[in-house]
């Protein structure tokens, strides 16, 4: 590395550093032309990392990084990397080098930023996967106004080959603003100065000038998807049209859950299986399928504490979405009407509107549904003749009819972001498991041995007498 470059006051010889010509120190209060809005946005976070540790692991954490509280961060922005000799090619620039050193061993990555509606492409995402691959970067990072459901699922593809050294992760600028929100909510952060940096961080992201933006359109494969449907058209796996339209919905998805976060102050993922988490491509396929067979999408959402995962599910052929939370029935009860009764019980005060109770039955026994009005009038009605077991599980669900909103770019989303936090406003919330109740002390009984115990007591206080005086 050259001497002559403004690397900071300490000189580290690490490895990767001495590959780099040239670079800035990631600052709090970057100074870049009006062009820059990108690397001025990951400048200030990437500062923010080095000066909030809480905040760094909040975010680093989903993308492998072995951070704790002993770790070491530094950042850099504009890094220039010296060009090997093997090569004439132009090496690309990326918008941050980030080093956490964990006195064991350092791990490195490469920060791209993208603000407003510009996103990485794949011929750009692959250079710096190679470029990684050169200088011995752990991973690649990618942010921008874009959606993952989790940070290994890039919505960029990449050939495969080019990730079996180098990690790929993708943060969303709206998951960056939400856990600065979560962290500065919950108070963890006790430092005083760390807090105040932590919140202007929020404000620079919020103001309309940072480039930041929610997900607030599908894309036009979504309408045409739904036209398909509706037209009764075939639906074909290798029709790109539908994997766009899922990545679409993986998007929302994951809006959706920054956004509850944010109104609940806890956070809100998708809930994915081990399968899914570990093979985005199977989890694709599965939605696949899915689509293919029920003209519909679904996806549930881990909430802290609920009674369990909200249920999101698009039907393009009934232009519906529903959302619904699905519990067991409490194990102390033995009339199915009283396990019916222990759910409406819990959603009378709340009064949600447009809310239907089901219960789901033992061997073939199809399920049952009522409006929660008429639930709370004869819980009864909702019992198959002839079936006196408690039913395996108990339903709240809404349904929304978008109509031809369901097919708008931008209504869709703005009705589902409305149509779920009110479900979560007005039924999640409201709704606790059933726990079992802790066991009863139990008294032993005096024994029987045909001894009367109050003659014995007489007794002994007759001796007790005697021996005081």
């Amino acid at each position: 590395m050259s001497t002559n470059q403004p690397w900071g006051h300490v000189m580290v010889n690490t490895s990767i550093l001495d590959k780099v010509e040239s670079g800035e120190p990631a600052r709090l209060i970057p100074f870049t032309g009006a062009r820059q809005k990108e690397t001025a946005a990951v400048s200030a976070l990437l500062a923010v990392f080095r000066i909030v540790p809480e905040y760094a692991k909040a975010m680093l954490a989903d993308a492998g990084a072995p951070i704790s509280t002993r770790s070491k961060l530094r950042s850099w922005t504009e890094v220039c990397f010296k060009k090997p000799k093997h090569t004439r090619a132009t090496l690309p620039r990326p918008d941050g080098l980030l080093i956490i050193d964990t006195s064991r061993r350092e791990w490195t990555a490469l920060i791209e930023g993208k603000i407003k509606g510009e996103e990485v492409t794949t011929e750009q995402l692959e250079k710096y996967l190679d470029l990684a691959k050169e200088v011995g970067a752990d991973a690649v990072i990618t942010i921008s106004n874009q959606f993952a459901t989790i940070p290994e699922h890039h919505p960029t593809k990449v050939d495969k080959r080019k990730t079996k050294s180098v990690g790929l992760y993708h943060f969303s600028w709206i998951s960056v603003l939400s856990n600065a929100q979560l962290l500065a909510d919950s108070e963890t952060v006790t430092d005083r100065e760390q807090a105040i940096v932590l919140k202007e961080l929020i404000r620079f992201l919020e103001h309309d000038h940072s480039g930041v933006k929610a997900f607030d359109r599908m894309s036009s494969s979504w309408a045409d998807l739904c036209g398909m449907v509706q037209n009764a058209e075939a639906l074909r796996k290798s029709d790109p049209k539908l994997e766009q339209a899922i990545a679409d919905w993986y998007q929302l998805c994951r809006f959706l859950g920054l956004t509850l976060s944010t109104k609940i102050g806890k956070q809100v993922s998708v809930a994915l299986s081990r399968k899914h988490k570990n093979d985005g491509a199977t989890r694709l396929d599965d939605h696949l399928s899915g689509l293919i067979g029920c003209n519909s999408l679904s996806e549930a959402f881990a909430i802290p504490n609920a009674a369990g995962n909200v249920v999101l599910e698009a039907d393009f052929a009934r232009r519906t979405m529903s959302l619904s939370m699905k519990l067991d029935p409490p194990g102390d009860v033995v009339r199915p009407t009283a396990a019916i009764n222990w759910l409406t019980r819990q959603l009378r005060k709340a009064g949600p509107k447009d809310v239907r109770i089901g219960c789901s039955w033992p061997r073939k026994t199809p399920d049952t549904s009522l409006s929660l009005e008429e639930a709370l009038a004869d819980p009864a009605d909702l019992v198959p003749d002839g079936v006196t077991d408690r039913p395996t599980k108990l339903e709240v669900k809404r349904v929304i009819d978008l109509a031809g909103r369901f097919r708008g770019a931008k209504t869709v989303i703005e009705d589902t972001e409305a149509a779920f936090t009110a479900f979560y406003r007005d039924v999640g919330q409201h709704l606790s498991p059933w726990t079992p109740p802790p066991p009863k002390y139990k008294n032993k009984p005096a024994p029987d041995d045909g001894i009367d115990s109050e003659s014995i007591q007489a007794q002994d206080n007759s001796e007790s007498n005697s021996l005081e005086q």
